[in-house]
């Protein structure tokens, strides 16, 4: 349990630069083109970028009203509050992860 626990903290942590590049990328599209933080959705940054066979792909899959809801949700919000919760997550479970026998 410590081994996975403590791979997992480091995963949290060492992903932090891939979701402030996301971050970045997304206000990016925020700053450039005639959208604001509240308006510009997931939905919306997955069509205007390479992402959009995800999103095909995921509405093959998944239950699209659930999607539909998840990826209305504003972009730069969520991502910048899921940067914010993994990072915590794993500075916060990493000493934890240490300590376990």
């Amino acid at each position: 349990m410590k081994k996975m626990s403590l791979w997992f903290a480091y995963f949290l942590v060492y992903t932090t630069p891939i979701q402030l590049f996301f971050c970045f990328w997304i206000y990016s599209y925020i700053f450039s083109v005639e959208y604001n933080i509240l308006t510009f959705s997931t939905l919306e940054f997955m069509e205007l970028t390479f992402l959009k066979f995800v999103k095909t792909w995921m509405y093959s899959w998944f239950w699209n009203s659930y999607l539909d809801f998840i990826w209305g949700l504003p972009a730069a919000i969520m991502a910048t509050l899921k940067l914010f919760a993994s990072t915590w997550l794993g500075l916060w479970l990493l000493p934890k992860a240490k300590r376990m026998n």
